[in-house]
């Protein structure tokens, strides 16, 4: 083997070695800032679940159409969360 072919192979190992060691700093000093945040002590607030059902009215509606089952006029009933004075806005 080449003395030229050996020391380009030592330097690619060294330059390999040198960005795995920049790669590696890197990430711990990243992992380092986000050190101080504390996900335990911050408080998510969410909305309670909404759990809408059809009324009997609608299930009978429902039945009845499908019992006929020639056309599609089983519509899907709307829910609107909004209250009673801003349903005709």
């Amino acid at each position: 083997m080449n003395v030229q072919k050996s020391v380009a192979i030592v330097a690619a190992m060294l330059i390999t070695a040198a960005g795995m060691t920049g790669i590696v700093n890197y990430g711990n000093v990243a992992a380092r800032a986000h050190q101080g945040i504390n996900p335990t002590t911050e408080v998510i607030h969410t909305l309670p679940t909404v759990n809408v059902y059809p009324s009997k009215e609608q299930l009978r509606e429902l039945r009845s159409s499908r019992a006929g089952a020639g056309s599609a006029s089983g519509a899907m009933p709307f829910y609107s969360f909004a209250s009673s004075d801003d349903a005709g806005a």
